[in-house]
């Protein structure tokens, strides 16, 4: 494994491990909790700190033995960093015409989406954030394969 492919890994563990706690902390269930202001800047720190002491440790860890990055490496990266563009353009729209359906819609078929608290927004985005890191770092992964 190179050391593209394990910084790409690490990433993605940390990646995950962040989500994770987001999701631990904003939701019930399947249900986003109306969280008070304090707690919801507490969650956000805490998370985008672990992600850049985890990404910090990473990049360290690797430094090691640090091989020159060719054509290949930056071609491999432009097209993860446009995979997770296209991810991430592709999931706002969806969110956008869910919120416009079940707004037109009352009592379609469409499972009303509880993102139009505080809370909701929140945690929508910055899953949304880490979510589209982590499909660069699978197509990072998976191009590195091909």
């Amino acid at each position: 494994m190179s050391r593209a492919e394990t910084r790409a890994l690490g990433s993605l563990v940390i990646a995950g491990i962040a989500l994770w706690f987001l999701q631990m902390r904003f939701l019930d269930g399947w249900q986003v909790v109306a969280l008070p202001p304090r707690h919801m800047i507490a969650t956000y720190l805490f998370v985008v700190l672990g992600m850049a002491i985890g990404e910090t440790v990473l990049s360290g860890a690797t430094a090691a033995g640090r091989e020159l990055e060719d054509e290949r490496d930056q071609h491999i990266t432009r097209r993860a960093e446009l995979i997770s563009h296209w991810f991430l353009v592709a999931v706002v729209n969806i969110l956008v015409v869910q919120l416009i359906l079940q707004h037109t819609y009352t009592s379609s078929v469409f499972a009303p989406l509880a993102i139009v608290s505080t809370s909701g927004v929140v945690f929508t985005l910055l899953a949304l954030l880490f979510a589209a890191h982590i499909v660069k770092m699978i197509a990072t992964l998976v191009l590195y394969r091909l």
